[in-house]
């Protein structure tokens, strides 16, 4: 099926049907509907073994695409590494554009002042998601709407303006839910979770949580800026934070 064969009324009836349906029913109609062309992305964040343990339930061989900026922590790469071998993860890293001379120099440059961080979560790593996703039909995300004030209207399924579907499984889900899930199921967390990090992005703008409520207060602390820009892929630019 293509996006352009689910109409609105075929769109708000999926949402009120997976209102009540767990994650990896969710998953599994986005695999069988749009087969082959359906991807997974995943930030090899925190918590993000959840989600990727639930799409394997629904396909094992299912295509997981991240990003990798170059400024990520290395347990985060370390991470990304133990999950694909523990998994069997069919597993796509795309780098931004960034050379890794720019890269070395960017980073020495954080040492003594910050940087725009257009280069670890901006235009750059929104270029190389587009890249990642490239002849996708299917865009399966984590995104929570109790995640941020950004993402509380997340449907779990709609149609970019690109005409790709975006589907959110755990949209509905609660941190506790993930974490309940995660304990059940044997998931590991990612291993920076242990020291207190909680929402873990690129390693130069990413602290341990200021706000004991928010769980994504560590990103981008002191700054107006919650989201880093992959989630406006497809969205008509008024609708873009």
């Amino acid at each position: 099926m293509s996006a352009l064969a689910l109409s609105a009324q075929e769109i708000e009836r999926l949402n009120s049907r997976f209102a009540t349906a767990q994650p990896v029913e969710i998953i599994r109609w986005a695999v069988e509907t749009f087969r082959p062309d359906v991807a997974l992305t995943s930030s090899f964040g925190a918590d993000s073994a959840a989600l990727i343990h639930m799409a394997l339930q629904a396909d094992p061989q299912l295509s997981i695409r991240t990003v990798d900026t170059g400024f990520l922590f290395p347990e985060t790469l370390e991470f990304m590494e133990a999950l694909r071998r523990r998994w069997h993860l069919n597993l796509t890293v795309v780098r931004t554009r960034l050379t890794d001379d720019e890269i070395a120099r960017l980073k020495r440059q954080h040492a003594a002042q910050p940087i725009d961080d257009r280069y670890c979560c901006g235009e750059y790593k929104r270029e190389a998601a587009e890249r990642a996703l490239k002849g996708v039909h299917c865009w399966i995300t984590g995104l929570m709407r109790e995640e941020a004030i950004t993402r509380r209207d997340t449907p779990f399924v709609e149609v970019l303006a690109s005409g790709m579907v975006k589907v959110a499984p755990i949209a509905a889900w609660s941190v506790k839910q993930i974490y309940e899930y995660m304990r059940a199921h044997g998931a590991p967390f990612h291993p920076l979770w242990e020291q207190g990090y909680t929402s873990i992005g690129c390693a130069l703008h990413t602290q341990k949580p200021i706000d004991p409520n928010d769980p994504r207060s560590g990103r981008w602390a002191g700054q107006d800026k919650t989201e880093c820009g992959i989630h406006d892929i497809g969205k008509p630019a008024d609708d873009q934070p």
